[in-house]
Order: C-alpha cells, then structure tokens, then sequence
C-alpha cells in the first residue's frame, strides 16, 4: 500500500487530505501528517483519523506532499532532504520552480509540482501535474493516482503549470466572484438572497457540466440561448459595455504575472 505524508493542514492542505480520504484513495492509517508544533501535528492526526509524522516517518512515505506557504517550503524541503532518500515530493507551492525546490536540497529525488484548486474537497478540482524531466513515468503515475480521486487530473510543462495556476487554480475565487455579483442582481430585482444565490450557483454548475458534458465551444453554447432581439442578449450587451470579459481576462493575466514575481523572489 501507498504511504502518503502530508506536511501543512492548512486550507488546501486540508482540502486535499479530506479528498483522498474520502476517495479512499490511501487508507487512513497509510497517511501521515506534520504540522508546525506537536500540538497541532496531535490535533490534525485525531480530527482525521491518520498519524502523527516526524521527519524519520516522513521519509519513509512513498509520497510526501509539501502544502505551506511558499516562504516556508525552503525550510521544511531541507529539514525533509536531509531524512528522506527515496519516494516523492510533491509540492503545492505558487512561484516556486522546480530548479528552486531541486536547489534547497531535494537533489537526488524525485520532484513534481502539483497545482490544485479548492474544489478537490469535493472531487470536483482542477489538478494540473508537472514532473522534473528525470522523474519515472511510474512515480507520475502515481502521484496522478492520489490525484485523480480529487478531480481531474492532467500532466503539463512547468510552464503551463503557470498558467493553469492563473487560470484553475485561483479560478474558483474569480467564480464566487461572478457567483456574488449574479446573487447580487437577484437580490436587486427582487429576489431573497438566499434564492439568489442558489439560482447563480446551479446556472453556473450547470453551464459548466453541459460543456464538459458535450465538449462543445462555449460561444456556440451561448448562441444557443441567445435569441435575435431577445432578452438575453440584452444583457449580455449590458455586461459586454461595462467590460466583463476584458475584466476577466486582465484579471487571469494579473494573477499570472505576480506568479511569476514572486518566482524572482525565490532566485
């Protein structure tokens, strides 16, 4: 059986943990987990039902995956090098690259650097996987294995990883964003809130699950609901007016380019 350890239980940490014990993906007592104190390693092992890690355990797991913040992955990648010399490591980290993980210490194993997004707490993410070069096709195998419970699960460039970040991986805050707004023009047209909200939330699941469904373009679904001199594209003409794909659009590559700041910071 796999053993999976998991260092930092915070949001998505957690996220991930939930959604492979969920999918049963790795068995409870397969999967090892560290916090920043003892006390909060305790209470994490209990809430979940997993064991408590230190740093020999950890590097007896076949899988490590590394979810802090990103200025304290150097930190806990030397403390893990140093004990670990077989398995992989597997980081969530935004902005930093494989040259960096492999130069704070993980020099001789295998590294991939895995972006999710928050809706893997219900199996439903967007998991983009990207392998060093000399990682086997057999560890990315498995690492797309304990993913793939989570969502769905493609291999990319470090690259793409980039912009898969900007685009799926903070993409859920840009949909509850639009999710509020929609909620918000309910409420302003005489809707309850809580009505609103439900409305805007099941349009925009059920949007998404038709293209998914029948892989077709999204403009030709749109055309399709979209009546000459209708009601729809009246308001679709509204939103066009007052920048809503221009906003969207500038506001993926904003998240990108900061990405790819805060990568400088780390060189």
């Amino acid at each position: 059986m796999t053993k999976l350890g998991i260092i930092g239980v915070g949001a998505m940490g957690g996220a991930i943990l939930r959604g492979i014990l969920a999918g049963k993906v790795v068995a409870n007592n397969d999967v090892y987990v560290r916090e920043h104190t003892p006390v909060k390693t305790q209470e994490v092992a209990e809430r979940y039902g997993v064991n408590k890690a230190d740093w020999s355990t950890l590097a007896a797991c076949d899988v490590v995956i590394i979810a802090v913040k990103p200025y304290k992955v150097k930190e806990v990648l030397s403390e893990l090098a140093a004990a670990k010399s077989q398995g992989v490591i597997v980081s969530i980290a935004a902005g930093t690259t494989l040259a960096k993980l492999h130069e704070w210490g993980a020099t001789n194993l295998p590294l991939v650097r895995v972006m999710p997004n928050t809706p893997v707490d219900v199996a439903a993410g967007m998991i983009s996987i990207a392998p060093a070069d000399d990682v086997a096709k057999d560890d990315v195998a498995l690492v797309e294995s304990i993913f793939a419970a989570l969502g769905e699960t493609v291999v990319v460039s470090e690259a793409e990883l980039t912009a898969m970040m900007a685009l799926a991986g903070a993409g859920p805050a840009y949909v509850y964003v639009i999710m509020d707004a929609l909620a918000d023009a309910g409420v302003r047209i005489g809707l309850p809130r809580k009505l609103a909200i439900k409305a805007a939330a099941q349009t925009l699941f059920g949007a998404a699950k038709m293209q998914l469904t029948s892989n077709t373009h999204p403009a030709i679904l749109r055309d399709r609901v979209t009546s000459p001199g209708g009601t729809t594209i009246a308001g679709i003409q509204a939103m066009e007016r007052n920048g809503l794909r221009a906003a969207l659009i500038e506001g993926v590559v904003a998240c990108y380019e900061r990405d790819r700041e805060l990568a400088q910071t780390h060189e």
